[in-house]
C-alpha cells in the first residue's frame, strides 16, 4: 500500500558503471520479462566521451555516437548511460492513458494496471525516454521461472519498469541495485533526510534526464566515480 510519506527515487552514478548489464538482467529474471520483449526495461547506453557528464546532456547530445550493441565493457574514453522508467512527478503517460490503466502511486511510483490497459499505446508515444515495451506475443516463461510477486503480463499490454516495487515497499532494493557489483545504483525515500539517496543528492551535483521537458523525472545521475566492491 502506497505510503504518501514516503518518496522513493533512485540514483545512478555514471561515473561508477561500467556497463555490465547485470542490472539489465537481473531485472529481467526479477520481473519475468519475456524473451520477446525487445528492448528489456532497462537499456544500457555506450556514451562517447565528448558528452559532457557533468551538465544537463541535451537529446541531441545523448544521441550523438550512442549505442547499446557494444559487446566489452568498460572501454577507455568512454562512459555508461542506463535508461528506464523515470517514474516522473508530472508523467505524460498518466495523461494520456484514455482508461487510467497507467497512475501514479503516492509514494512516487508510476505503475500499470494491467487490467485496464486497452493496448493503445498512447503512453508508448508520450514517454520522451522510450521506457514503455508492448506485449507483442503472448509471453511464455518456464513456470519454475515465474517470480511469484510479479504478475506475468498479457499479449497486448504496455508494460515498464515498477522501480520494483514489490521490493521497495517491503523495505528492500531494487534488484537492479541489488546487484550492481560496483555500488552505481542507489534508491530510497527522498523525504527520508537520512535515507542514502538524500545524502548523495546532498553532497553530489546531479542531473536528470531532458529536464526541459517538465517531466520532473525521479531518476538522479551523478559522477561521484567508481567505488567497486571489495
Amino acid at each position: 500500500t502506497a505510503d504518501p510519506r514516503n518518496k522513493f527515487a533512485m540514483v545512478i552514478d555514471v561515473g561508477a558503471c561500467i556497463g555490465c548489464r547485470r542490472c539489465m538482467y537481473a531485472c529481467k529474471e526479477e520481473n519475468n520479462i519475456p524473451d520477446t520483449i525487445s528492448p528489456l526495461w532497462i537499456e544500457v547506453f555506450e556514451m562517447k566521451s565528448d558528452v559532457d557528464v557533468t551538465g544537463h546532456p541535451s537529446l541531441e547530445d545523448l544521441k550523438k555516437g550512442a549505442t547499446t550493441a557494444y559487446t566489452e565493457s568498460p572501454k577507455p574514453g568512454m562512459w555508461y548511460l542506463p535508461v528506464q522508467c523515470n517514474h516522473c512527478d508530472n508523467p505524460p503517460c498518466v495523461r494520456v492513458c484514455p482508461t487510467g490503466a497507467t497512475h501514479k502511486e503516492k509514494d512516487g511510483f508510476v505503475l500499470m494496471d494491467y487490467d485496464r490497459c486497452i493496448g493503445c499505446r498512447l503512453c508508448v508515444v508520450a514517454c520522451p525516454y522510450n521506457a514503455r515495451r508492448f506485449n507483442w506475443w503472448k509471453p511464455e516463461i518456464a513456470a519454475e521461472k515465474v517470480n511469484q510477486l510479479v504478475p506475468v503480463r498479457p499479449l497486448g499490454v504496455v508494460e515498464k519498469c515498477t522501480f520494483c516495487v514489490h521490493r521497495g515497499r517491503r523495505g528492500r532494493l531494487p534488484r537492479c541495485v541489488e546487484v550492481c557489483p560496483v555500488q552505481a545504483r542507489h534508491f530510497g525515500d527522498r523525504n527520508d533526510p537520512e535515507s542514502e539517496v538524500s545524502k548523495i543528492l546532498k553532497e553530489n551535483l546531479s542531473f536528470r534526464l531532458l529536464e526541459e521537458v517538465n517531466t520532473e523525472p525521479n531518476i538522479r545521475y551523478i559522477t561521484r566515480g567508481k567505488k567497486r566492491l571489495q
